[in-house]
């Protein structure tokens, strides 16, 4: 009965005291799987939308050409490509943060990098595209087209263009930003993830 009782503690088994894994992948990991499939969804929407916006608009040409601005273009395509790429590794890298894989830090962080300089990209080319219309406006004054673009007004295209440069702030910028700050300064190491002694894979 002594020798039971003196059993080291150490025989007992040491789950009963091991720590429980983080919880932040699990709302991260949401959070990117969330963003990229709304991210996918909005570029599939744009990628059917591209090719027939020129069709929609040419019953209001009535004999005009249509604006170099409405036309896609190598550019848009190319972003297009990155944009379901980068969309697809934060959608992966969301997922794979779910479930604790170390591999989704450096997934998220490709995709932070890379979005914050693209987006500004992006929202330059459509400015000159915007530009390139109002110049084409300019040109075809009598267009139905560069009417409807005319009764808007002034005012309305600075809204327009302020609504475009917002949303490339926060949805473009702040929020790559945070995730890259989240993983490339505070979440660095795998232990933080797994909350074991586990290396990258």
């Amino acid at each position: 009965m002594t020798e039971q009782l003196t059993e080291p503690i150490d025989s007992i088994d040491g789950d009963l005291f091991s720590e429980a894994p983080p919880s932040w992948p699990k709302w991260i990991g949401g959070m990117a799987i969330a963003w990229g499939a709304l991210m996918l969804t909005c570029t599939g929407i744009g990628a059917v939308m591209l090719p027939l916006q020129s069709k929609f608009m040419e019953p209001l040409l009535e004999g005009a050409p249509m604006p170099d601005g409405m036309k896609p273009n190598n550019i848009d395509w190319t972003l297009m490509g990155i944009g379901v790429v980068l969309t697809l590794l934060l959608l992966f890298g969301g997922i794979f943060c779910v479930t604790r894989n170390p591999i989704s830090r450096i997934m998220i962080l490709i995709w932070g990098v890379v979005s914050i300089p693209l987006s500004l990209f992006s929202y330059s080319n459509q400015m000159e595209k915007q530009a390139s219309i109002r110049a084409w406006a300019e040109q075809y004054p009598d267009s139905p087209l560069a009417q409807n673009m005319n009764a808007g007004g002034a005012t309305g295209q600075q809204i327009g263009e302020i609504l475009g440069l917002v949303m490339t702030i926060v949805l473009g910028i702040l929020i790559p930003a945070f995730f890259v700050i989240w993983f490339g300064l505070i979440k660095t190491k795998p232990e933080q993830m797994t909350g074991t002694e586990e290396r990258f894979v």
